[in-house]
């Protein structure tokens, strides 16, 4: 601290100590704690509720011998002691207590006596009383508060030891700012220079540490999202959803999922708990944080690495895009194919090449460090949430992309067009190409045009031929501009009667895309290959299920 303001104190007067009884104002004060008058040639005892590790510490953090942590903490015992007790009996005069180099000090604004047979606690007269001093310290606060942006100070308390009021501060022109609209003297306040401005300690999101959901299982971050209306989280697999959905340690404790689709595809938001701070970073395990700059999708072929809380950081290639995937829970599309290995628990967990994030690791085959893994595209899964990327730049260009209607069905022979609408959703608007894959031998897609303006539209022609075999067809769309962006539209190619067989939806069944049923009274098209479960009905589970 650098103090520019007097202290105005008198010299310190010292007089007997422990175990003693204080006279002040004819009040008298009596101390508990008792010394002997060769206290000081016995050996320190430790206190019955002072842990071991605590002596410990103090010793490597105060620089103290085990004889000088007992002693130190027999004097802090003291002053606690006689702080409640020199409150209460020097009222208005009293101006606090301290520890200065094991002493207890005593001030006041008044001479007082303290006749005692053994050294050991001073006392100091002063200028202020507590009480003043808190009372310029509120005047700081009010100053601060009036002059908001300007004032430049970064905190303010009352310095018990100098008699005055800190006011801590960039630099001398904001703390004499604010000392002046305080209307303080230059003798009551003292100056503490402070470069760096105070942050909390927030808990931050990194991608590829880990999270535990519901008590149950274990999963990684992907990348720090953030959605306009829940706030600070993170997005990783929808697979990991699961219980409860609370987050239970690690990671976002105290958080939630909040959105989550699996199978059809594999991806999740999770609102993080009080406390977690979204950050642009992922975690290299072993080496220095990557940094997030932007979410660009890279080419077939481009290098790709992998972070995750049970194998770490691991690299290899982009080697498909558009890959379909059969677990046992069903069937996932859409999905990026790499040489990266991965095990269980790194699910969720992040991939970027560069320093472009691309997704959300899903699943594969094999274990570290051969294998192959795929990954739900980072695109799709926050136009899906509903969210937005941290990245290191201030703000990164966005867009969203979708198709209306979301399904179609048609016979051999028919044809239809579908909208293709693009919206802007950060920065300037600007071109994206647009192009779409997936389609089945014997129907034929266009889009027109082939580039637009963020915020315009498209049209998607569908033609299906007689040649067209029946069922039901993922066809994707793809918006590439600063970032990709991917849109489905389901095609169903059949007539309206089935042909195929109509039954009523059950659960633990193993229902093919094509596959008709009856749920609730209404007909139902199988989209993806899977196996039901109850909480999949099809009415509330568009990615398995379009309407016939």
């Amino acid at each position: 601290m650098t103090c520019e303001k007097g202290q105005n104190m008198s010299s310190r007067k010292t007089t007997a100590a422990i175990g003693a009884t204080v006279l002040a104002g004819g009040t008298a004060l009596i101390l508990s704690a008792q010394a002997s008058a060769n206290a000081q040639e016995e050996t320190p005892q430790t206190p019955v509720d002072v842990d071991t590790a605590v002596l410990e510490a103090m010793e490597r953090d105060l620089g103290l011998t085990a004889d000088e942590a007992l002693e130190r903490l027999a004097a802090e015992d003291a002053a606690l002691e006689i702080e409640h007790l020199a409150t209460a009996s020097l009222g208005e005069d009293y101006a606090g207590t301290w520890i200065d180099d094991g002493d207890v000090v005593i001030a006041a604004t008044e001479p007082f006596a303290l006749p005692l047979s053994d050294s050991g606690y001073e006392t100091l007269v002063v200028d202020r009383s507590l009480a003043e001093l808190d009372t310029y310290a509120a005047d700081v606060g009010v100053a601060v508060n009036r002059l908001g942006d300007e004032a430049g100070v970064y905190s303010w308390y009352v310095d018990v030891p100098a008699n005055a009021v800190a006011i801590v501060a960039a630099d001398a022109e904001a703390a004499e700012l604010v000392a002046a609209e305080a209307g303080l003297d230059d003798q009551v306040w003292n100056l503490e220079i402070q470069t760096d401005r105070p942050d909390t300690y927030q808990q931050n999101i990194r991608g590829g540490d880990a999270y535990n959901i519901a008590g149950q299982s274990r999963c990684s971050v992907g990348f720090s999202a953030t959605h306009p209306t829940y706030g600070e989280g993170f997005v990783t697999a929808g697979h990991c959803d699961i219980g409860s959905g609370q987050i239970t340690g690690g990671t976002g404790s105290g958080g939630q999922f909040r959105f989550s689709q699996f199978p059809g595809t594999d991806w999740a938001w999770v609102e993080a708990g009080s406390g977690w701070q979204t950050t642009p970073t992922v975690n290299r395990y072993g080496g220095a944080d990557v940094q997030v700059a932007d979410g660009t999708e890279a080419a077939i072929g481009a290098s790709v690495c992998r972070s995750g809380s049970t194998t770490g950081w691991y690299c290899g290639v982009i080697e498909a895009k558009g890959v379909s995937v059969s677990y046992p829970e069903g069937t996932v599309s859409g999905m990026t194919r790499t040489t990266v290995c991965a095990e269980p628990g790194d699910s969720g967990g992040s991939y970027i090449s560069g320093s472009s994030a691309q997704g959300i690791t899903s699943g594969g085959a094999g274990t570290c460090p051969s294998g192959w893994t795929i990954f739900e595209p980072l695109g799709r899964a926050l136009q899906s949430t509903g969210t937005t990327l941290v990245t290191t730049g201030a703000s990164q260009p966005g867009f969203d992309l979708s198709v209306s209607p979301g399904s179609v069905n048609l016979e051999p022979g028919q044809s239809t067009t579908v909208t293709v609408n693009t919206q802007t959703t950060s920065g300037s608007p600007q071109a994206v190409n647009l192009s779409v894959s997936g389609a089945p031998s014997g129907v034929q897609v266009s889009v027109s045009p082939t580039q637009v303006t963020t915020g315009g539209s498209a049209t998607l022609t569908v033609d299906v031929t007689a040649a067209a075999a029946t069922g039901a067809h993922t066809l994707t769309v793809t918006a590439q501009g600063s970032v990709t962006r991917t849109a489905t539209l389901t095609l169903v190619v059949g007539d309206d009667d089935g042909g195929g067989g109509e039954t009523t939806w059950g659960t633990g069944v193993s229902y093919s895309a094509g596959d008709r049923v009856v749920y609730n009274g209404v007909d139902y098209v199988c989209v993806i290959s899977h196996t039901s479960q109850a909480a999949w009905t099809p009415d509330v589970t568009p990615a398995l299920w379009a309407r016939a």
